[in-house]
């Protein structure tokens, strides 16, 4: 970690390859579990769990509204199920993951 600064890019890729998981992306990075944490604290404000929970659900969003299946993105993004990230997004965002998909955006009138 001494060596350079890792771009918010690089993170994103260190985390998806780590399975989102902290403990993971600190082996990766070469480097303990608490370096890890005292860097995202000073660097990004929050714990890597937070972080990496961000990512994900940010992540889930894009997909979703790509056409995504409930069920696909909670494989991809490392959820236990689809349950778990409908219930990460109903506690986050107070609705439930089909609403973030291509058919509930408003259509465009032309």
């Amino acid at each position: 970690m001494n060596r350079r600064p890792l771009r918010p890019q690089d993170w994103e890729t260190l985390a998806k390859e780590a399975g989102f998981h902290p403990e993971m992306i600190a082996v990766l990075c070469q480097i303990s579990l608490r370096q890890l944490e005292r860097h995202f604290k000073k660097n990004f404000k929050k714990t890597p769990i937070e972080w990496s929970k961000e990512l994900r659900r940010r992540l889930a969003i894009q997909h979703l509204s790509e056409g995504w299946s409930t069920k696909a993105v909670a494989q991809q993004l490392h959820f236990s199920d689809a349950a778990h990230l409908c219930h990460e997004f109903k506690v986050v965002y107070g609705t439930t993951p089909q609403n973030f998909g291509p058919q509930s955006r408003p259509k465009r009138a032309f």
